[in-house]
């Protein structure tokens, strides 16, 4: 065989083959009868093209398309399984069984929902079931007694999965995108509570749309689980119009957040379960010898994870230290890798530890800064100093969220765009709050919050309750 007469015949083959690998991936979650055919194609022109004549050259690259196709046949196997299953689980029987959906941490609204079910379930004749996002989470539900999924589908019994299919209600705090493939079509018949995870000023769910490159499975995935709930819960009344912009849902109940019951009672050892507890026993060390805990929690930013670098930490950190004050950060996981690369020039600044449950230790602050975060209308209901800190503010408008924030037409405290005047506010007694600053406060807690009781999870437990009845689960006479 001359390899210079055979290399453009191979070279042929190989283009095929990228050509039939290109529309295998355009059309995979669209038209399986087609991929079947194009896989088929793809096999025969690699049985029919003639064998190399430099040896490992297009070898090397047959053998990573053959595996890209094996990866696809398999993706596409398992999305078949999953419309299977959602069909499944909408016919099967359900009885008073709630699963609750973690996230990549143990905390958020899902958390705090959970443990009140947990503790109430026996009372209220339901199972409350755990569904992990990892096997680090699974051993910490289990600690705390409760009934847990295991984290791998692959250790599932025959016992979990009757029971995800027999649950008549599910309830989640963001987009369900749970590793196990299998979990959401096992859930899909039952009555979905969302409870989302904060009161946003950025553009969110349906409206959080990027440009046309990103269009793609993910983004497709994501946006599918905007809805349509049975219930979404809410913090006020006001507040229903612009929940509908963002995800679809039959009925919207305002009875706050469960995640922000705990700023009105001192956390228990199961609040503090998930929670970096080195961090609160630093913060109420620094309390009780009468200083202050400075929280410092800003949101990510989409593909800039490096501008907290930029951000002038050192210092806000020399302020906090000068008078004696305690300066904590905490991170978005997105931006949390760039930690070590902070964390040994400002050795006297406490991080929290990533993917660990915040509320307790906000509970704690003395004052919070923050930049678009959802935790500052959190933070309204200890009423205490918030100072806003955006120091790249254009770049973030334009390059990470367009913002719906007609709420804050009053700022709930002074905004800084440069760290050497945050840093000035924050030596000051007062931190530079202002009369207007807290009358803004106590408004903006009146608008955006029906409820300022520490009672959101025990009104959740109804909202399920009314959930199991319209499931035909209600409670037995």
């Amino acid at each position: 065989m001359n390899a210079p007469r055979d290399l453009p015949v191979i070279e042929a083959s190989m283009a095929l083959l990228d050509d039939r690998l290109q529309q295998l991936e355009a059309f995979a979650n669209q038209a399986s009868g087609a991929i079947e055919q194009l896989v088929n194609a793809v096999v025969e022109v690699q049985q029919a093209r003639p064998e190399p004549a430099v040896p490992g050259a297009p070898t090397a690259e047959v053998e990573a398309l053959k595996t890209r196709l094996r990866e696809l046949e398999q993706q596409l196997a398992v999305d078949r399984a999953g419309r299977d299953f959602a069909q499944v689980s909408r016919m099967h029987p359900k009885g008073r069984i709630a699963v609750f959906v973690g996230t990549t941490y143990f905390g958020c609204n899902v958390k705090y929902a959970w443990l009140a079910a947990h503790a109430q379930a026996e009372a209220l004749g339901l199972q409350a079931w755990f569904l992990p996002y990892h096997a680090e989470q699974e051993k910490l539900v289990t600690a705390l007694g409760g009934r847990c999924f295991p984290a791998s589908c692959a250790a599932w019994t025959p016992a979990h999965l009757h029971t995800a299919l027999s649950a008549a209600v599910v309830v989640t705090s963001d987009h369900f995108l749970n590793p196990n493939p299998y979990a959401a079509p096992l859930l899909a018949g039952a009555r979905h509570v969302q409870l989302w995870h904060g009161v946003s000023i950025k553009e969110i769910g349906l409206r959080n749309l990027p440009g046309g490159r990103a269009l793609g499975p993910h983004l497709a995935r994501v946006l599918a689980t905007c809805g349509p709930y049975a219930t979404l819960l809410g913090t006020a009344a006001a507040g229903e119009s612009e929940w509908r912009r963002w995800f679809a849902f039959e009925r919207y109940a305002p009875i706050g957040y469960p995640r922000n019951d705990v700023l009105h009672r001192a956390p228990s050892e199961a609040d503090l379960a998930g929670c970096d507890r080195d961090a609160c026993e630093r913060a109420g060390a620094t309390i009780a010898r009468g200083k202050r805990v400075i929280l410092y929690a800003p949101t990510f930013r989409d593909g800039r994870p490096e501008w907290v670098l930029q951000a002038g930490l050192d210092q806000l950190a020399q302020a906090a230290a000068q008078g004696g004050d305690l300066l904590v950060v905490n991170l978005h996981p997105v931006e949390s890798p760039q930690i070590p690369k902070l964390a040994p020039h400002l050795p006297g600044v406490v991080f929290v530890k990533p993917r660990t449950d915040l509320y307790p230790l906000l509970g704690k602050a003395s004052a919070l800064v923050t930049d678009y975060s959802s935790v500052m209308f959190d933070y309204l209901h200890v009423d205490r100093p918030v100072l806003l800190f955006r120091p790249d503010h254009e770049a973030y408008v334009q390059t990470s969220r367009k913002l719906f924030d007609d709420k804050l037409a009053e700022l709930p405290g002074p905004l800084f765009t440069d760290a050497a005047a945050l840093a000035r506010a924050l030596r000051r007694g007062d931190l530079a709050q202002t009369d207007t600053h807290a009358q803004a406060r106590a408004r903006l807690r009146a608008q955006w919050f029906d409820h300022h009781d520490g009672g959101s999870a025990a009104r959740l437990l109804r909202v399920i309750e009314d959930e199991m009845a319209h499931a035909g689960c209600g409670a037995a006479a």
